[in-house]
């Protein structure tokens, strides 16, 4: 099983990166921060790619086959209030998720889903910061928070964890590689084709 977190995307473990644990109340929280490797366009041109151009993560993410925005925008410098995607992972076909935070002076988004989840999971937000490391450089920082309900939290969440791990390495591969040619990752590419394929039977 797969989840889709964006905002989504090779990785480095940040030392903040905290293991799955039981918070208080009747909650298995998981937190997770990771920081990209160092991608080489500066903090603004990445910022535009993953800022205004938060409701287009199809176009690069091969965990998204299809998103599109809608509703006003409720933050100055957004282009709407929630997104929608089609999402390429087992077990999932549609998340719907929500701007809970947006500044293009500090480049970084928060977003929480708010439909297509498992029932198990209560809260899955993602804060995606945008870091200007100066010389035309920059890195992409996420930290997911998910609160997933005691009995099936305690049964899935070293799978969940693993599976969240492996969806989050390939959408900031899938970034870097995009920010830095214009052109999309091979893994996306074959993702294109099959649908393609799939479209044309």
């Amino acid at each position: 099983m797969k989840i889709l977190m964006f905002l989504i995307p090779t990785l480095m473990l940040s030392p903040n990166t905290n293991a799955p644990e039981l918070s208080e109340g009747r909650i298995k929280e998981v937190q997770k921060t990771k920081l990209s490797e160092v991608i080489n366009v500066s903090a603004d041109d990445l910022w535009e790619i993953v800022g205004p151009g938060f409701t287009d993560a199809y176009v690069w993410s091969t965990a998204i086959d299809h998103s599109e925005g809608k509703g006003e925008a409720q933050f100055e410098g957004a282009t709407c209030n929630e997104r929608y995607c089609d999402v390429n992972a087992s077990g999932f076909d549609k998340i719907s998720e929500k701007l809970s935070l947006y500044n293009s002076e500090n480049r970084e988004l928060k977003y929480r889903a708010f439909d297509g989840l498992p029932g198990f999971v209560t809260l899955a937000e993602n804060h995606w910061e945008v870091i200007d490391l100066g010389a035309g450089k920059s890195q992409i920082r996420m930290t997911i928070t998910m609160h997933m309900k005691p009995f099936m939290g305690w049964l899935m969440g070293g799978l969940f964890q693993k599976n969240l791990d492996k969806t989050l390495n390939s959408v900031m591969e899938d970034l870097k590689i995009y920010a830095e040619t214009g052109e999309v990752s091979d893994a996306k590419k074959k993702r294109l084709q099959k649908l393609a394929a799939k479209k044309a039977a």
